[in-house]
């Protein structure tokens, strides 16, 4: 018959808890979030030489045309006759509140940059943070898988002992070698899953430790500043400048010239200096200008309406995530509850069995729903920690 020294490693294999690891996943997305960068310095080093050089004094770079004249003869060989020497200095100007109008999309166009590179690291946090879990999950599905081998190689041993003193059949032994080989085969697809789950979080994170704790909630919500809300309005604030623009900046940059120019008419003449101010001012194409209009005006209602789509779909995220997050709770605490009854359950399943009252089979069945109910424990909080991360991705907060 089964020993009663079989009940202290059973107990001890299903509150094995998973190994601790050093990284969080705040930690691990730090070291993720490196390859943003470059690409971070990159952007912002791209704004700034914008608006350097819409804050300068012409819209264009000023112009210099240098120019000369001079008589030939017959051979078109140069002569000391007629000669003359013109410098213009082109200014291009700004029209009237054109610079303004630059600077403000010049800014909209940084900020859907930034929005842009926070929501890519909101995204990438949603990665990883469901590669955490998952590799957790299978991490404990393959614990739970090893520690249920080890009970059932040890049941083995000890059956064929008795066996072989007579103490039980040989149908007993039979019945622990096909546990013993279920386990075997579940070990080992537990395993898979989580090289698998793994390798994908180290895709992800290098290689950083699983991390092994539960995320919090440490600033303040702000429900506005999710990062697709935020890309979304500064898209349709960029749309919006850009309809200003097209709206009022209907003609190209008109130019100030000022040209100094001397002359004479023969050799024995005295060179004359001439100066000159002029201004070119462009006219508007009203087809070009309706054109730019119409396309700047299309992109903003497309801004708006993605706008207002996303706005519904985070809403719902929030809400299904919140519901989550508290049937997660709930079923922790009904995974406590149901290992409470079990271990009950499994004292008297394990007294039944050594008075002979019920048979290996199943022993075996209810010695794995022991372990089951065991690591069911830990799964639900596993999943509750997995609802919690969900919660936060749903909220836009980052790790």
């Amino acid at each position: 018959m089964q020993s009663k020294r079989f009940y202290a490693p059973i107990l001890w294999c299903t509150f094995f808890a998973l190994p601790a690891q050093a990284a969080t996943i705040k930690e691990a997305f730090a070291l993720a979030s490196q390859l943003d960068a470059p690409l971070q310095a990159a952007q912002e080093n791209k704004a700034q030489s914008a608006l350097r050089n819409a804050q300068s004094m012409t819209p264009e770079p000023m112009s210099l045309t240098i120019s000369g004249t001079n008589s030939l003869n017959d051979n078109l060989s140069p002569t000391q006759d007629t000669r003359e020497y013109e410098a213009e200095l082109g200014i291009p100007l700004w029209q009237w509140g054109q610079k303004e109008r630059l600077l403000a999309q010049l800014n909209q166009q940084a900020s859907v940059e930034q929005s842009q590179l926070m929501l890519s690291r909101w995204e990438l946090a949603g990665a990883l943070r469901e590669a955490v879990w998952t590799a957790r999950l299978a991490k404990l599905a393959q614990e739970s898988a090893q520690q249920k081998l080890r009970v059932l190689e040890k049941i083995s041993q000890d059956l064929e002992r008795q066996l072989k003193v007579g103490e039980v059949a040989p149908l007993d032994v039979n019945l622990a070698h096909q546990a013993q080989l279920e386990a075997q085969l579940q070990l080992a697809q537990s395993q898979q899953q989580f090289d698998e789950s793994l390798q994908h979080f180290q895709a992800l994170a290098g290689e950083t430790p699983l991390p092994d704790q539960t995320e919090t909630l440490s600033v303040s919500l702000d429900v506005a500043a999710h990062p697709q809300r935020q890309a979304l309005q500064a898209q349709t604030a960029l749309a919006r400048a850009q309809l200003a623009q097209a709206q009022y900046d209907t003609r190209d940059t008109p130019e100030l010239a000022f040209s100094l120019t001397r002359e004479r008419g023969t050799a024995d003449e005295p060179y004359k200096n001439l100066g000159k101010i002029s201004v070119r001012i462009p006219f508007g194409s009203e087809g070009r200008t309706q054109a730019r209009v119409t396309s700047a005006n299309a992109e903003l209602i497309d801004a708006q309406t993605r706008f207002q789509r996303t706005e519904r779909q985070v809403s719902a995220q929030q809400q299904s995530a919140n519901h989550a997050l508290a049937l997660a709770r709930r079923q922790l605490q009904m995974a406590q509850q149901s290992l409470q009854l079990a271990t009950q359950a499994w004292v008297w399943q394990q007294r039944s069995y050594r008075a002979g009252q019920t048979n290996l089979a199943n022993y075996l069945t209810a010695q794995v729903d022991f372990l089951e109910r065991g690591f069911a424990v830990q799964r639900a909080e596993l999943e509750l920690g997995r609802a919690n991360s969900r919660h936060l991705q749903s909220i836009g907060v980052l790790p």
